[in-house]
């Protein structure tokens, strides 16, 4: 291969790997706002509060760190157990991504095998951040309904939520 087709490979390479190590970001930041929404539901929120209160306290729960907030889930026993070493993973893989994956992985531009085990591992995290998404949404919405709170009030609930904090409609 001539020196431009390699430039052109390496660079190739470095695209496909911004897009996924941006994509794995953005699904974690996802986990970690959904994962401060149940720490307020389930440790923090008090029925009658209010939505003012309760969006000082989503406010002040998504202000603090991933692992802080999965640390305090853990402590509290908020966390199914089907769940919780999964999100422990993740966290770790999470650190790893944003602390050091650049210096693990510096050969992965130019080495097709280093290339392809670091997309795997990019998209596994990203995958996962998903599917712990859903998971915790299933929680919320089983506590939701221990609190009496039917499907369709929640819905119009979380409409509601959204219209405030969009100032428009939440469709």
């Amino acid at each position: 291969m001539n020196d431009f087709s390699e430039r052109l490979a390496r660079a190739n390479r470095l695209q496909v790997l911004m897009q996924q190590v941006g994509f794995a970001l953005w699904q974690l930041q996802e986990l970690e706002g959904v994962a401060a929404q149940y720490y307020v539901l389930v440790a923090l929120a008090k029925r009658g509060m209010g939505t003012a209160e309760g969006n000082v306290l989503l406010e002040d729960a998504q202000s603090k760190t991933f692992g802080a907030t999965i640390s305090k889930l853990v402590k509290e026993n908020h966390l199914p157990g089907n769940i919780e070493p999964r999100f422990q993973a993740l966290l770790k893989e999470r650190n790893w991504l944003v602390h050091s994956s650049r210096s693990t992985n510096r050969d992965a531009i130019r080495n097709g095998i280093a290339y392809s085990k670091l997309l795997k591992r990019l998209e596994a995290i990203a995958e996962e951040a998903g599917v712990l998404v859903k998971a915790v949404g299933e929680e919320s919405n089983k506590r939701a309904r221990n609190l009496c709170l039917s499907a369709e009030r929640q819905r119009f609930l979380a409409a509601e939520i959204l219209k405030g904090w969009h100032g428009g409609n939440a469709a």
